[in-house]
């Protein structure tokens, strides 16, 4: 199909806006996550979102290992060594090995983690209902476009 330039700029300008405000909605929920930590006096929170999705996997498939962590979150395993250290750190998760395999290194939470975890959690899936409703506007056949455009969007930003 071949659409007008002027439909490819608008989409193209959509892009760039939508960049800059998924930028400020990740900061606003790092912020939200502190704030809520602090109103049930947990302790410290790590300082990024993606330390804090790294917990989220660890809580949601314990035990679970560094390489299935990066994986399953496509990140590189430079990147989970970094953050397992900072959250173990924190006291946010532990190491443990399983009876079968005594080489390989699992991680759990700790008790300050699953609390973390539980919040994150509730949040997650508040956000989600909201984003659920929010596409009740569209229909079927939209929903699909949007989701091959999405499909589309993650391929061209994973080859960049």
């Amino acid at each position: 199909m071949d659409y007008p330039d002027s439909i490819k700029a608008l989409i193209y300008e959509q892009l760039l806006h939508f960049s800059h405000l998924h930028e400020q909605r990740m900061e606003l929920e790092l912020k939200e996550i502190k704030e809520m930590v602090q109103l049930r006096q947990l302790k410290d929170v790590p300082g990024s979102l993606s330390t804090i999705h790294v917990l989220d996997c660890i809580g949601h498939y314990e035990p679970i290992n560094h390489s299935a962590i990066a994986e399953k979150l496509k990140l590189s395993k430079a990147s989970i060594t970094k953050i397992s250290k900072k959250l173990l750190e924190l006291d946010l998760i532990r190491r443990t090995q399983l009876n079968d395999n005594r080489k390989e290194v699992y991680f759990r939470l700790t008790l300050h983690g699953k609390q973390l975890y539980d919040l994150h959690r509730d949040m997650h899936e508040a956000e989600e209902r909201r984003f659920m409703r929010f596409l009740e506007d569209y229909s079927e056949i939209e929903l699909q476009t949007i989701f091959k455009f999405f499909q589309g969007m993650a391929r061209y930003i994973d080859e960049r």
